[in-house]
């Protein structure tokens, strides 16, 4: 037998969504971003308003509006969405109203928590797919294996702050079941197994040259801004600012890179977000800066109408911003659920995908 044959081939397939300067800032840029915060808050908790601040305004309300390029951002689009752009809005602020008023804010702010986590994991998962069918040849893995270790950082991260019995999240009441220890520390052996699972998966199929290291690299990203948002700081609050950056940053850019793939050979008159997705330095500067207008533009004045009618009565006003930007992010979280299935025609398409 020849050296040849028994030596291991040790190579990968890199299956970058779309090369090596965009998916290094999508998945260690965008996560060293997340994590810098949370230890400098982690650190001096002062930092707190200040970089959620800076979050809300760049990221959180940013990639909130920045669904709408995909959702209206053509003719098309908003014929395909109507009910989805005109209808379902109404029906969530009616939702969110009710619930708010008949009882309390302490509910909608736990449904935020909890559909919040969900949505996040459920991005990665999403994610991970389409790095998945970038591979030239998918890995046979056991789809119910994997999704259990995607899942099981999250759960054991949920479990974590539960037990840890927290009363006030984001200076609002929450309620959260009470966890008792044994559970926590029995997801922990359970995740620590399929992770590790995981990883002896990879590594056989690094060893037979069949490793699709873009998506790799997001999932270890994936565990890592997990574990540090939901277990490794002891703080609520701080924990969430990890995830909640890592998450907002990570869906502008990668809206950003499904426009650019879908427009590449559009011609520029077919609307604004066509023409500003070009890959071009003032077109990229123009879609990010446009974006960032209209998240001002839709969000400023809300905010100072709030702060007119409801000055001088401080449980008024947090009913307000209440009801109408939790409606933006449970339409959000209902949108996102339904505009970028990986198995979606168009979508393989468009980000060139195995099907």
């Amino acid at each position: 037998m020849s050296n040849e044959q028994i030596m291991p081939t040790w190579s990968y397939d890199t299956a970058w969504l779309s090369g090596i300067k965009f998916d290094s800032l999508f998945i260690f840029g965008v996560l060293g971003i997340a994590l810098l915060s949370g230890l400098l808050v982690w650190n001096n908790p002062d930092l707190f308003a200040p970089v959620l601040f800076i979050d809300l305004w760049f990221l959180g309300y940013h990639h909130v509006i920045s669904t709408f390029t995909k959702l209206a951002g053509t003719a098309q689009d908003r014929q395909e969405n109507h009910f989805l752009i005109y209808k379902l809005p109404f029906l969530v602020i009616g939702a969110v109203a009710v619930l708010t008023l008949s009882i309390g804010i302490w509910s909608i702010i736990t449904i935020y928590f909890f559909w919040q986590w969900y949505h996040y994991t459920r991005q990665s998962y999403g994610i991970s797919v389409y790095y998945g069918r970038k591979a030239k040849k998918p890995l046979d893995d056991n789809p119910l294996l994997f999704q259990a270790a995607l899942w099981s950082v999250p759960v054991w991260g949920l479990l974590t702050r539960c037990h840890q019995d927290w009363d006030l999240f984001l200076y609002q009441e929450v309620w959260l079941p009470v966890i008792p220890v044994q559970i926590v520390n029995l997801s922990a052996i359970i995740s620590f197994a399929l992770v590790g699972y995981w990883l002896f998966t990879r590594a056989v199929a690094w060893k037979e040259g069949r490793l699709p290291l873009g998506q790799t690299l997001f999932m270890l990203s994936h565990f890592t801004a997990f574990y540090v948002g939901y277990v490794l700081i002891p703080d609520i609050n701080t924990g969430w600012l990890v995830a909640n950056i890592w998450h907002n940053a990570q869906y502008i850019l990668f809206v950003w890179l499904f426009n650019t793939k879908r427009f590449e050979k559009e011609d520029e008159t077919k609307g604004l977000v066509c023409w500003a997705s070009k890959v071009k330095p003032v077109r990229i500067f123009a879609y990010f800066t446009g974006c960032l207008i209209l998240t001002s533009a839709i969000y400023a004045p809300i905010m100072h109408v709030f702060n007119t009618v409801a000055a001088g009565n401080q449980n008024l006003l947090i009913l307000l911003y209440i009801i109408t930007f939790q409606t933006f992010n449970f339409h959000h979280y209902i949108v996102d659920s339904v505009i970028w299935k990986a198995r979606k025609k168009q979508h393989q398409k468009v980000m060139k995908l195995n099907t």
